[in-house]
């Protein structure tokens, strides 16, 4: 456990939660932190991208149909038969991806993280966890209210505001602008994306270190790594 005067770095995980890479990278993270637990504390904290922000709506599609339309037949083909590297990876981490899972509007799960994270982080990173968790193993639909609600049950939210906030326009528009502040700014591509900082350190001395698709364990403790020596160097 980090002491007092250790270093806080602040970590963005930019994701979707109907994103299967999302649920990697977020364990590839945990991992990280993990090893680097005794020489830094953490503080992390959701934002949202649309992994197709043209499925908009109520409409839901069976997952492997939504892949052939956007990458082709034979990658569908090989994700129906659990033959795509996300599954070698996925089984590393303990996860078991289900394939008849339907695509799905994320909006409103968004909007109930903003929410999570208003109450507490702990509750934020909790929400993500069971979302991912219902969404990919499960194959709930997570553009479903009472399937969402249920969800804010099982980390202990409200449940009047968490369906308020789902359906909560100025959430949604918070939701929307960092989906195009992920795209148009960071030039957001493969999820998740990671940026981290050393909290409480203003302007370019920050030095926020991004990593696009599920980054490597290493490759993110190494960024660790650099924060944790420039929190020491600043301390000389």
């Amino acid at each position: 456990m980090a002491s007092a005067n250790t270093p806080t770095i602040e970590i963005e995980m930019i994701g979707d939660t109907v994103c299967a890479w999302t649920w990697v990278g977020k364990r590839h993270l945990e991992e990280a932190m993990e090893l680097r637990k005794d020489s830094a504390n953490f503080e992390q904290r959701w934002r949202s991208v649309f992994l197709d922000e043209k499925f908009m709506g109520e409409e839901t599609k069976p997952h492997l149909e939504w892949l052939a339309g956007e990458y082709g037949e034979d990658v569908a083909k090989l994700m129906g038969e659990k033959k795509l590297e996300l599954f070698t990876m996925g089984n590393a981490k303990g996860i078991d991806f289900d394939t008849s899972r339907h695509m799905a509007d994320s909006t409103r799960s968004h909007c109930l993280l903003h929410y999570a994270g208003s109450v507490s982080l702990e509750k934020q990173q909790a929400l993500v966890e069971h979302l991912l968790k219902i969404h990919f193993l499960d194959a709930k639909n997570l553009n479903d209210i009472a399937v969402l609600l249920e969800a804010a049950k099982e980390v202990g939210l409200d449940a009047e505001a968490s369906k308020k906030a789902m359906e909560d326009a100025a959430l949604k528009e918070q939701v929307w602008t960092e989906h195009r502040h992920a795209r148009k700014d960071l030039g957001v591509e493969g999820l998740p994306f990671f940026v981290m900082r050393l909290k409480g350190v203003d302007g370019a001395a920050a030095k926020p270190r991004s990593f696009k698709h599920d980054g490597p364990t290493s490759c993110l403790t190494a960024c660790m790594d650099e924060l944790i020596a420039e929190h020491r160097k600043r301390q000389q």
